[in-house]
């Protein structure tokens, strides 16, 4: 008797290395994955801009990135006291216009060289449809609504056209990045749970169809994991709507599983033995044991330096 559905997922055409760059951005699904990445030793940049949600931001943070735009005062806006742009997380928030500038700016600086590397990957976890646009403004989409009053803006779902208009611009405008796109399984329960599964399908019909036009975009089934392989409030958090830390560890066994090559599994298998050798605490220094112990991560070190992180 089966208690678990059985699910496999495909794997990229071709299978990522732990050499490759790989930027992170879009929800806070994306924050588990990166750390998890960081962990095991990979090159990464997360979340240049911060947490967002509505992949019509999320593509205009990354154009912004490729294109190395200089944010200017103009981008700047004013409320109780705080500056912040539109298409920037509230971490960026300042009570210092100036320090704004110069720490968002210095951000895309490093986010455009970041993302001009060859082979770099670029992780995108898209979680709602729903927008929020200035009334002031038509059409303008924010990133983040910085707690200004709801009545200064018009929310509504996306179209799968207007999604996949905006993102067939950023992958014909980036060939040499291959995209990995994936839906957050993290509930937005505030918009509704009948308005959150029809947003979640907008975002999943947008990715299907971008898959089938564009040669550089794959997509990972994190949501389908979560929502339905594991399929139980058990690898959710007591809130109910994000998922634990067993189930985003299973996320990212399956991401390894599904898309490294061999030798970057075998990379993270050292990496684990290697983490666990440095957190391991030895009692009693100056002993023998304590001695033999320090010889043994410091050849393990340089094995490993030699076996991974030297250009051969």
């Amino acid at each position: 008797m089966d208690f678990k559905l059985k699910f496999t997922p495909k794997s990229p055409n071709q299978r990522f290395n732990y050499k490759q760059p790989m930027l992170l951005t879009g929800s806070c699904f994306a924050d588990n994955i990166s750390d998890l990445l960081k962990q095991h030793q990979f090159h990464v940049l997360a979340q240049p801009y911060g947490v967002v949600y509505n992949p019509i931001s999320i593509a205009q943070q990354l154009l912004a990135s490729f294109k190395g735009k200089t944010y200017t005062e103009n981008d700047v806006v004013f409320h109780q006291g705080i500056y912040h742009t539109w298409q920037h997380h509230s971490v960026f928030s300042t009570s210092n216009k100036n320090d704004l500038l110069q720490k968002i700016n210095a951000v895309v600086q490093e986010s455009h060289a970041f993302i001009h590397q060859p082979n770099t990957i670029v992780y995108v976890t898209f979680g709602s449809a729903f927008v929020y646009e200035l009334k002031d403004i038509p059409g303008f989409i924010t990133a983040n609504c910085h707690k200004h009053p709801q009545q200064n803006f018009n929310k509504r779902l996306l179209t799968v056209n207007e999604i996949l208009r905006c993102w067939q611009d950023v992958m014909t405008g980036l060939p040499h990045v291959q995209f990995v796109l994936t839906v957050s399984p993290v509930r937005h329960v505030k918009d509704g749970l009948f308005e959150n599964n029809v947003s979640k399908g907008i975002l999943l019909q947008a990715i299907y169809e971008l898959c089938k036009q564009q040669s550089n975009a794959y997509y990972f089934p994190a949501y389908e994991i979560v929502v339905d392989e594991l399929r139980d409030y058990r690898f959710y958090e007591t809130d109910l709507i994000h998922p634990t830390a067993q189930a985003i560890e299973y996320v990212w066994q399956q991401l390894a599983v599904t898309c490294f090559d061999e030798l970057t599994q075998q990379f993270l298998v050292d990496v684990k033995a290697l983490n666990a050798m440095r957190n391991h605490r030895v009692m009693h220094e100056g002993t023998i044991v304590h001695d033999k112990f320090i010889k043994a991560l410091k050849d393990e070190e340089i094995r490993f330096k030699l076996t991974y992180l030297t250009s051969k």
